[in-house]
């Protein structure tokens, strides 16, 4: 009995020490789900953990410093003490990425959130925010915002004042056909306002409310030589003051880019050329409020026409330095020799790139236009010191 005894203790003892023993053991750790490089797509995508979306996740903040409107016959910036003549703006920049193969094709959203501030009222007082971009594509289908379908080269220099031309934003509907070889053609509905069709026409009176989309069909080729593609538009002007409802425009176009190896890497020349009967804002988007006048009557509204063209170079002198050079020339026949525009524009820019995604430069650009058929002339003259880094 006291074996048995002896024995019963001994094992409790055993027991009671392997116990111990095993509470002191590390605990295996639960499983990670580690961040997976997503290669589908080009650099720096990565997978979301636990989906199989790719997504890139990006940005930039920029710099700028302003001189506007100086060494000018009057009136300009500089000839009251009231005015502002020097800008100084900051703006970041965040954009996602995010892609999916899905049965039906590529399933891709993409956002682009600008947040400016300025010193003064250069393009808006103080700070503010802007959705540039913010689309769904799904196959060949684009719903959201983001750039017009009749834009393609929009621009070698900064256009950082002035502006490049055509580079406009819409809420849009849009189908893309791809037919192999870099060739393409797309169909959208995009809203017909904003800077194309302001609150305003010239003559000071309203434009009606939005009714019908703007109406944009292209065709597209992306070859080793560069890009190009043909465009057109039409689209409603709506007078809420006038007795006629509306006016039908239209603009039709051609722009380019083509990629000059053999003056240096990342040399390209852009052209650019368009006409246009009662859709200004195509042929610059700055002049939307001249699609049209009040005829003479009084009756309903009469289309302006006009025509622009543009072109520009970017070439790298050294693997760091760059210079653009850009012209423009637009020319607008309206209701009446005083609604009647020219115009051209300069712009010149020198770059470096010390390091990938950082820019610091200059930019200098020249406007002249002629109001009423030369009654007024106005010039803008500016330039512009920045900095830049995009990751």
């Amino acid at each position: 009995m006291k074996l048995f005894k002896g024995m019963m203790l001994g094992a409790a003892a055993v027991a009671t020490a392997t116990t111990a023993q095993a509470a002191d053991l590390p605990v295996a750790p639960e499983p990670v789900d580690y961040v997976r490089i997503c290669d589908a797509y080009g650099a720096r995508f990565f997978y979301i953990p636990g989906t199989e979306t790719c997504l890139r996740v990006g940005g930039r903040v920029r710099a700028d410093y302003g001189i506007s409107d100086f060494g000018n016959d009057g009136p300009n910036s500089w000839d009251s003490k009231a005015d502002d003549s020097l800008r100084f703006r900051a703006r970041g920049y965040i954009r996602l990425d995010a892609r999916t193969q899905t049965e039906f094709g590529l399933l891709r959203t993409y956002t682009d959130v600008w947040f400016t501030s300025n010193n003064s009222n250069f393009g808006s007082a103080g700070g503010n925010t802007e959705l540039w971009d913010a689309f769904v594509q799904l196959g060949g289908f684009t719903f959201g915002r983001t750039g017009s379908f009749f834009d393609y080269w929009t621009g070698e220099s900064w256009g950082s004042r002035i502006g490049q031309g055509l580079d406009s934003r819409a809420n849009l509907a849009a189908y893309t056909a791809t037919f192999g070889n870099g060739l393409s053609a797309s169909v959208s509905l995009e809203s017909n306002t904003g800077e194309r069709s302001p609150s305003t026409y010239t003559g000071g009176y309203s434009r009606g409310g939005f009714r019908y989309p703007a109406l944009v069909a292209n065709v597209n080729v992306v070859q080793g030589w560069g890009g190009a593609q043909l465009m057109g538009v039409v689209k409603a002007n709506r007078a809420s003051t006038a007795p006629v409802d509306s006016e039908t425009g239209w603009a039709i176009g051609a722009s380019a880019r083509f990629n000059l190896p053999m003056l240096g890497s990342n040399t390209g020349l852009g052209l650019r050329a368009v006409y246009a009967d009662g859709a200004i804002g195509y042929i610059h988007e700055a002049y939307g409020s001249y699609d049209a006048t009040l005829n003479a009557a009084g009756t309903g509204l009469s289309n302006s026409t006009g025509w622009g063209v543009a072109a520009g170079i970017t070439h790298y002198w050294t693997p760091t330095i760059y210079t653009a050079v850009q012209g423009q020339y637009w020319d607008i026949d309206a209701l009446n020799n005083v609604n009647d525009l020219s115009a051209w524009s300069a712009h010149a820019t020198l770059g470096w790139t010390p390091v990938s995604g950082l820019v610091i430069g200059t930019e200098f650009e020249y406007r002249d236009e002629d109001f009423g058929g030369g009654a007024t002339d106005n010039q803008d003259m500016t330039v512009t010191f920045r900095v830049q880094r995009t990751f």
